[in-house]
């Protein structure tokens, strides 16, 4: 599962499944392109992050955390890195489930690439996004079905956008209001 990570394929070879992934919201896109016609999917993380889910990854963080080793201080030290990689693996799984796809069938798994869509990249590039999403399907395929994938994009992009400013005005309320712990003034009068 971890080749799904690793980055685009050789040059000129196109992935076969995008996964669009908004991280502040509760909604996420795919396109799978290995048949004649673009598959595109909106996904909800309620039908990914299951009790199965959740299970799955206490079991494998459970066999991580209590392999014995030499170096116990930097096996603990690892922990994060090493859950990082458990849930992404984990939820590639859950996700390529979803999807119809058998994670465990090595010949059936699409190559895969993950956007994250997210951050400063996301306000400058948002229109850009969604021309990419355009050419890559074409703006008839994102209006075919009944659906018009590319305004969902665009809610989707507006969304993330929204909850990323509201996370900043919270961040910036709670630094003004000295309850922040990443803020800090040089000095401060508390009569």
């Amino acid at each position: 599962m971890e080749d799904l990570f690793k980055g685009p394929g050789p040059e000129g070879e196109e992935c076969d499944l995008q996964i669009f992934i908004f991280p502040h919201l509760k909604e996420f896109m795919t396109v799978d392109l290995r048949h004649g016609d673009p598959i595109v999917n909106l996904l909800h993380t309620q039908d990914i992050f299951t009790d199965r889910f959740y299970a799955a990854v206490e079991h494998e963080f459970s066999i991580i955390a209590r392999r014995e080793t030499n170096s116990p201080f930097s096996h603990l030290i690892n922990l994060p890195l090493r859950m990082e990689e458990i849930i992404r693996d984990i939820s590639m799984s859950f996700i390529l489930d979803t999807l119809g796809i058998d994670p465990d069938d090595e010949e059936s798994v699409p190559s895969v690439v993950v956007f994250v869509v997210s951050g400063g990249a996301l306000a400058v590039h948002s229109e850009r996004l969604i021309d990419n999403l355009n050419s890559l399907i074409g703006s008839e395929m994102l209006k075919s079905h009944g659906n018009n994938w590319e305004n969902v994009l665009s809610r989707l992009v507006s969304q993330e956008n929204e909850a990323l400013n509201q996370i900043n005005r919270d961040e910036l309320s709670e630094a003004f209001g000295g309850d922040s712990h990443d803020y800090f003034t040089l000095w401060e009068n508390r009569n």
